[in-house]
């Protein structure tokens, strides 16, 4: 098996295409039904209000089928960008992924372009880069739908923020 290492925007390294992410202790897959259930229902808010406003505000960005390097509602992205920028404080990590059509690896790749895309076009538009802690290619691992159709693969062809509190004050 290939390992594949992504360098990210604050010099951390993450390894992807190891089994360990993608299988449970009994190196089973990870149940897709969960994930599907995960992404419809309400985050959990762990860290108080600044983490709720960030998912309150900052939303996915969507792709078509098979591109990266353009989101399909710049209007989202855009204001994204505008509440982040008016959020100089909030921390967060860029999340790539791929709908299930296409490889284990060509949909780790497609995610991880999609999401270093996201980043780098955050940062061209004024975000620090040392607010985006990690840049994580998932590809088709933890779906927001599972059917076979057009619809549901649209569904996982997203780039999703995640909130990273500031525990230290930096």
């Amino acid at each position: 098996m290939k390992c594949r290492l992504v360098l990210v925007a604050s010099t951390m390294l993450f390894f992807t295409s190891l089994p360990l992410f993608a299988m449970g202790p009994s190196a089973a897959p990870p149940d897709d039904a969960f994930w599907v259930s995960h992404w419809s229902n309400p985050r959990v808010i762990l860290f108080g209000p600044e983490e709720q406003a960030f998912y309150e505000n900052v939303h996915e960005v969507t792709f078509a089928h098979d591109r990266f390097d353009h989101a399909l509602d710049e209007a989202t992205l855009n204001a994204d960008v505008q509440w982040l920028k008016d959020h100089p404080d909030a921390r967060f990590r860029v999340e790539g992924y791929a709908s299930k059509t296409g490889s284990e690896e060509y949909n780790l790749n497609l995610s991880g372009q999609r999401a270093w895309w996201v980043s780098q076009l955050l940062i061209r538009k004024g975000i620090a880069a040392d607010r985006i802690l990690l840049v994580v290619p998932w590809g088709k691992l933890y779906p927001a739908c599972t059917e076979e159709t057009e619809e549901c693969h649209a569904k996982n062809r997203v780039v999703r923020f995640s909130y990273y509190p500031n525990l230290n004050g930096q």
